[in-house]
Order: structure tokens, then sequence, then C-alpha cells
């Protein structure tokens, strides 16, 4: 019993978790660059796409997953996105609550909202930002990113 306390008290540390990888859309875009700078090794920059780069955050030690938050550098705007399962009229005033108020001083407007039926009422609703400094988008990031629920079930609250 001594013996296994005193293994796990003096194990080797496990390894840190590997580098971002270089993304040289950081190196040509100033605010993107300062915003991944600021953000730190837990962020990277997902694909292009239509609606804009998707942020990719590791959770874990090495992997990095899709967070439902896209950047456009071209015009300096950060959406991100909520989905409620619940009651719609409640799932409303929750994210009213929440995350309206926050996201409104960030500078953010509900640009889309949409109820759609499967396996229950789901409300997803959209909010977007112009950021004109990168410490006021990766504040945004952070926000949407780690200090609110971007699914949330009525059912457990």
């Amino acid at each position: 019993m001594l013996r296994k306390l005193l293994r796990a008290l003096f194990r080797p540390r496990p390894p840190p978790p590997p580098p971002r990888p270089a993304d040289p859309r950081l190196d040509t875009d100033p605010w993107l660059g300062r915003m991944f700078a600021i953000l730190g090794q837990r962020y990277s920059l997902g694909a292009d796409a239509p609606e804009g780069a998707r942020v990719l955050r590791r959770t874990g030690r090495a992997r990095f997953n899709p967070m439902p938050v896209w950047l456009r550098s071209g015009d300096r705007t950060v959406r991100g996105e909520y989905e409620v399962r619940g009651d719609e009229k409640a799932a409303r005033a929750l994210l009213d609550e929440r995350v309206g108020r926050k996201l409104s001083a960030l500078g953010f407007a509900m640009a889309q909202e949409s109820t759609e039926e499967w396996a229950g009422t789901v409300l997803t609703r959209r909010y977007e930002g112009r950021c004109e400094t990168a410490e006021a988008g990766a504040a945004a990031v952070r926000f949407l990113c780690e200090e609110s629920e971007t699914q949330i079930n009525l059912a457990a609250e």
C-alpha cells in the first residue's frame, strides 16, 4: 500500500500537450495573429468556410474540438451560436438573461434565430459582432467558448 502511494507521488509528469500547429493565416493577418497570441495555445483556427473560419479549442491534452464560433478577419467579425433544447419561450428568456446582456456589452447583436423540431424543440440563436481590436475579439471568443454554455437543455436546468 505504501509502495503504491510512493510510486503515485513520485512518478514522472506526463508530457506537455503538443504545440499549436503553425497557421500561415495568423502570420499574414495581424488581427488574427494578435487574437490567437492573447488566447494562447488552447485555441486554433479551423478551416475557412463561407460563414468564417471556425474556432477550435483544446479541451483535453491533445485534441482540438470545434466550437460554435466563427471568425471573419476581412471585416473583423465574430459569430457565436447557442442551442437551447426545450420550450421556445423559456429558451428565449434564458438566452436573454444569461448571455444577451454580456454579448451586447461586447458589441454583439442577435443576427439570426430559428426553431427546429428534432427530438424536441431546439432554439438556435446566432449572435454576431464586429471587434475592431484583437483584444475585443479575444474577449468575445473567450466568453463564447469558456464563460457561457453554448448548448443548454432546459430539462436539466
